[in-house]
């Protein structure tokens, strides 16, 4: 589909019925993958701590560690973290595209 502007011949992508679906799928999908990043980091972040304290217990320097001791708090605090900035992330990108759409 082209659009006359002037002397300019600009041609769209998506047709503007499509626009606002495909930008909520896109935040969406955005959102999704800031939750798995921070996710990931929170678990590699607690996989580190794990493979130290257990360095520290093997030089005779601190307590024993499970990883059921170390991981299970990580995980939740990570998901916590990750629901948070991956629906803030959602949530402001969906925010602008109602206000685009409003503004259209």
């Amino acid at each position: 589909m082209a659009v006359e502007t002037g002397q300019r011949r600009q041609r769209r992508l998506v047709p503007p019925r499509a626009a606002v679906p495909l930008a909520v799928a896109l935040w969406l999908v955005f959102g999704v993958v800031v939750w798995n990043v921070v996710f990931d980091a929170a678990v590699v972040v607690a996989g580190r701590q794990y493979v130290y304290r257990q360095a520290e217990f093997i030089r005779g320097r601190g307590p024993e560690v499970s990883i059921p001791g170390v991981m299970r708090p990580a995980i939740r605090r990570g998901a916590r973290e990750a629901t948070l900035w991956g629906g803030l992330v959602a949530a402001g990108g969906l925010a602008a595209v109602a206000f685009a759409r409003r503004a259209r």
